[in-house]
């Protein structure tokens, strides 16, 4: 984001930026592959999961809020009292269960069994380039999926990962893009899955469940 706001201002580092664009637009179909560095796979899966973590906590906020509102309008003050220190007594319980669960998951590694590149579909974004991980953490397989330089969408329109196996295509979950075109998803992988391809579609609205829209990018 730094870089971002540098760019903008500075004239010789927007036509350095612009002469490698033109260099890396050239050659999407004509590389070497190499080994992902370590701490890039690090920072992308350390986001992925802080940001899973982040979405839970404020789930639970939410319905915590709801249930106070509920509480307040069908119990007199002084037995939504006895029902609110009841609760909490309860959740603090589960709490620290679940913290200790958490604690020890946290001892289990996480394994990356696969990368799988991912390339423009067609030569009308030949910038558009991925990687798609599959990992594992104890009994849990996520399918996690990080593209760049995707042509932004309009309105209702999103991305969407299909899993192609066998000629069948499987719903891998949707996204959308941010304003540099950069976007990620998770996908947790059902016990045994397995696919032979990623596709990845823009589609009018998130209620495809076959691909409507074009193909932008896959493996």
């Amino acid at each position: 984001m730094a870089f971002v706001e540098h760019l903008k201002n500075c004239t010789d580092c927007k036509k350095e930026y612009q002469e490698l664009s033109q260099a890396w637009h050239a050659l999407p179909f004509d590389y070497t592959e190499i080994e992902v560095p370590e701490s890039l796979k690090d920072e992308v899966l350390g986001f992925v999961f802080d940001r899973k973590r982040r979405s839970v906590t404020e789930t639970f906020m939410t319905k915590m809020s709801k249930l106070a509102m509920m509480l307040k309008s069908q119990f007199t003050p002084v037995s939504a009292s006895i029902v609110a220190v009841l609760l909490l007594v309860t959740i603090g319980f589960g709490i620290a269960n679940v913290q200790d669960k958490n604690r020890h998951a946290e001892n289990i590694p996480i394994e990356i069994l696969a990368a799988i590149p991912l390339k423009a579909a067609n030569h009308s974004h030949p910038g558009t380039n991925g990687i798609a991980y599959i990992v594992q953490q104890g009994s849990a397989k996520n399918l996690v999926v990080q593209v760049h330089e995707l042509p932004s969408v309009e309105a209702s329109q999103v991305y969407q990962v299909w899993l192609l196996k066998n000629g069948t295509r499987e719903n891998g979950g949707i996204f959308k893009p941010d304003e540099h075109g950069s976007g990620i998803l998770t996908y947790q992988l059902a016990a045994g899955q397995t696919f032979d391809q990623i596709g990845i579609t823009v589609e009018p609205d998130t209620n495809s469940s076959q691909p409507r829209g074009e193909k932008i990018a896959g493996s």
